[in-house]
């Protein structure tokens, strides 16, 4: 039975994870890089897996909220003020040089936009949720938006995330003693 302070630790772990999921203030990497330091390594592994469970159910809530935001009253009015405006702007006239630049930057953005949800809504999906979960590439806070704006489900986001975040994590927890040389125990 692990002593209280190493539940401590792990339950710290567990918390830091899920605030630093949707609160870039409190990175969980320096927590799990501290404990590495100070504590043997099955302890810096533990944690590394509590925050990398914390880092997921973060990551999960605010992919839902993500998917509520997109079905909300207030969105819908948001996106019929913008096809109003955008309808108005296309009354005639010669449109300025600033004008035509935004509007192509817009339609690429819609392009970028359009192929990141085909993708992440495909079988892709949770491979860009793995490497973003484990590498930060591309950041795992973007990744989670855009799948909540598309159609993935929780059951192939939830395993890529975890799997990622863990991954990472305990890289990070077994370094110190892999750069330092010292025992595992």
């Amino acid at each position: 039975m692990p002593d209280t302070g190493v539940l401590a630790l792990v339950a710290t772990g567990l918390a830091v994870g899920a605030v630093s999921a949707v609160s870039p203030v409190l990175p969980v990497e320096a927590y799990v890089a501290a404990v590495a330091l100070a504590r043997p390594t099955p302890t810096a592994l533990a944690v590394a897996v509590a925050a990398g469970l914390g880092q997921t159910l973060g990551k999960t809530a605010l992919l839902a909220a993500t998917r509520s935001a997109g079905r909300s009253r207030w969105t819908r009015r948001l996106r019929e003020h913008a096809r109003r405006r955008a309808t108005a702007a296309g009354a005639p006239g010669a449109p300025s040089a600033a004008t035509t630049h935004r509007a192509r930057l817009r339609a690429r953005a819609a392009r970028l936009s359009r192929a990141a949800l085909h993708h992440l809504g495909g079988r892709a999906g949770p491979l860009v949720v793995l490497l973003g979960a484990a590498l930060g590439v591309p950041p795992l806070l973007l990744v989670t938006v855009v799948a909540g704006a598309s159609p993935m489900t929780y059951r192939a986001f939830v395993p890529a995330c975890l799997l990622g975040r863990s991954v990472r994590f305990c890289a990070l927890a077994l370094l110190p003693g892999l750069t330092t040389g010292r025992a595992t125990g």
